[in-house]
């Protein structure tokens, strides 16, 4: 693809929050908000800080682009502080849910593939019983920051659906924030069951993503001819 043409539909100042779905696309670099299809927690978990950082250097130009759309300081507080806490809490409790799962003795014997991801379907799924513990409660609330960054994109596209004059624009926004939040949950769901399906929620979540950034492009160039005339 020529750059020029991905420069005509996200602006230079967005192009690091393409990163966000590009690392999607590669889960097995460990670099993704969700877990690799490898299962290679332990490259995973090392990572984390990596993955942060990352995340932060993406949303930085989202915010600074987002500042003088959404006039309401208070909504604009609400979604950074939402943004970072779903950021940095991410790491933590996968880390504690990584560490719940790998202190299983049958995890640490020699498996084939198909009956280590049973296992990691089978144990994510069960919701720890002794929270009591803070490892166990804090694994319980491991995709809290999922839910929290899913808020935080509803509000972005409810901020940027305002903005936009167009119907068909908005349309489309609508569109594009439905292909986010389904890749989403389709990635969350099936990425150590199918690995056909698994690829076309990524790419369904990175094509509705980008298309947001270049909704947040269109309102912000709105906003610029609005303020000259």
């Amino acid at each position: 693809m020529d750059p020029s043409t991905i420069l005509d539909y996200i602006p230079k100042q967005l192009l690091p929050s393409l990163g966000i779905p590009l690392v999607e696309l590669f889960p097995n670099l460990c670099l993704g908000w969700w877990t690799p299809t490898s299962l290679d927690l332990n490259k995973y978990n090392r990572l984390k800080y990596l993955r942060v950082l990352l995340l932060i250097v993406a949303w930085y130009p989202v915010f600074e682009m987002l500042f003088p759309i959404i006039e309401d300081s208070t909504v604009f507080s609400a979604v950074v502080i939402f943004a970072v806490a779903s950021i940095l809490t991410r790491p933590f409790l996968m880390e504690k849910q990584i560490k719940r799962v790998t202190s299983i003795g049958l995890w640490n014997a020699v498996l084939p593939r198909e009956k280590r991801e049973a296992l990691w379907i089978v144990v994510t799924s069960s919701k720890p019983s002794d929270i009591n513990k803070f490892d166990e409660l804090a694994a319980r609330y491991v995709n809290s920051p999922t839910k929290i960054a899913g808020i935080v994109i509803c509000i972005i596209s409810t901020q940027l659906y305002e903005k936009l004059t167009d119907m068909d624009d908005k349309m489309k926004l609508l569109g594009a924030l439905t292909a986010s939040i389904i890749g989403g949950i389709g990635i969350g769901g099936t990425r150590h069951a199918n690995m056909f399906v698994d690829i076309v929620f990524r790419m369904v979540f990175g094509i509705g993503f980008i298309a947001m950034l270049h909704y947040l492009s269109i309102v912000s160039d709105l906003l610029v001819i609005r303020s000259i005339k």
